[in-house]
């Protein structure tokens, strides 16, 4: 019996062995996170990335997150309704960009596409961010002459 387990055995283990290899591997670091929603039409709660809740509030709320190197997926929520935002675009993330670094900011822009920015201070909003926010906020203005 015990010869006819390892036959059975040794083929599942390689197997499992090899798939292992095959899928990539993945590193987890800690950093500093945060979030920054350019939509003012609402404000986000709930940033996630790869299911781990981040930092928020414009970049003034953060939170110590695992982050995994890969393929990195971000949703959201609104404050103002039950919306729940999927990104359109998958970032992703490699080791040497994050070796090192102590903050990773996830920026989420109106249209549903986000960047994600790493640094070693305290990020920042980006610029395509806040040429986003003046655009809609010139908007509501215009609207409002009418």
């Amino acid at each position: 019996m015990n010869v006819l387990k390892k036959i059975v055995m040794l083929p599942i283990t390689i197997m499992m062995g090899l798939v292992g290899c095959s899928t990539g591997s993945t590193k987890t670091y800690v950093l500093t996170t945060t979030s920054y929603g350019y939509d003012t039409n609402y404000i986000p709660y709930i940033v996630e990335l790869n299911q781990e809740e981040l930092g928020g509030g414009f970049g003034s709320g953060t939170k110590r997150s695992a982050v995994l190197t890969g393929s990195q997926f971000v949703k959201w929520g609104e404050t103002n309704s039950s919306r729940k935002h999927t990104a359109i675009n998958v970032p992703i993330l490699t080791s040497e960009e994050i070796k090192g670094k102590k903050y990773l900011a996830v920026h989420l822009y109106p249209d549903d596409s986000v960047e994600i920015t790493l640094s070693n201070e305290l990020p920042r909003a980006t610029k395509k961010g806040l040429e986003w926010r003046a655009k809609i906020i010139d908007e509501l203005n215009a609207k409002e002459k009418k």
